[in-house]
């Protein structure tokens, strides 16, 4: 078993008492627990391992964690735990208990960051994905315009076809029709002009030209 070992009454008092843990405090205890150091952050629970320890040991030292400590004079001697197992194993899976504690929140923290990241991926989603709709709607509607439009075309292109196939049935017929009207007058011309009524062509040229008297019978040429 360690030794004893001298420490203010102050420090002595802090522990009793539960207060904040100073330097000289972890200090303290350390040594009754028989550790390298005590963490502040399981201090707590070092102060209430040391209190039961002190009880245990000095029963009569309880009334001084009430505040009447001026016989107690401005330092005390106190061993160490004689049997330190128990109390360290608790230590240690406070420590333990506070690494995993800090890995939790850092697991956490960045759970949170993932999540706020896939929030954002998804609000970027659902923008585009809007936009998207969007221009989807203003394409459907144009090809929807487009295709009225090719309709349109399509049935005058069609009616202009018709168009063009009874003009070329009915020409047809009015050529053929005219053709056959107009044989006879051609037969009729020609059986004219050999009945005599067209002027005769051939033999001498009569001696007035066709005109009807001789210009040159009284002239003095």
């Amino acid at each position: 078993m360690a030794e004893a070992k001298v420490f203010p009454m102050n420090t002595f008092v802090s522990v009793l008492r539960g207060q904040a843990a100073d330097a000289s405090q972890l200090e303290m205890l350390a040594y009754l627990l028989q550790v390298d150091v005590v963490d502040a952050d399981v201090a707590p629970v070092a102060q209430a391992l040391c209190k039961a320890y002190i009880y245990e040991t000095e029963p009569a030292l309880t009334k001084y964690a009430e505040g009447d400590i001026a016989k107690l004079g401005n330092q005390i001697k106190i061993a160490p735990m004689g049997d330190p197992a128990a109390a360290q194993a608790v230590l240690e899976a406070m420590v333990t208990m506070k690494a995993e504690n800090v890995a939790a929140k850092a697991d956490l923290a960045k759970a949170k960051d993932d999540v706020a990241a896939k929030d954002k991926e998804i609000a970027d989603i659902k923008a585009k994905l809007k936009t998207f709709e969007a221009a989807s709607a203003g394409a459907e509607k144009a090809i929807l315009s487009s295709n009225t439009k090719i309709d349109e075309h399509i049935k005058k292109l069609n009616d202009l076809l018709a168009e063009v196939e009874k003009v070329k049935k009915e020409g047809v017929v009015v050529a053929g029709v005219a053709a056959a009207d107009g044989a006879a007058p051609a037969g009729d011309a020609a059986a004219s002009g050999a009945s005599g009524d067209a002027p005769s062509t051939g033999g001498e040229p009569e001696a007035d030209f066709g005109f009807g008297s001789n210009p040159f019978a009284d002239s003095d040429w």
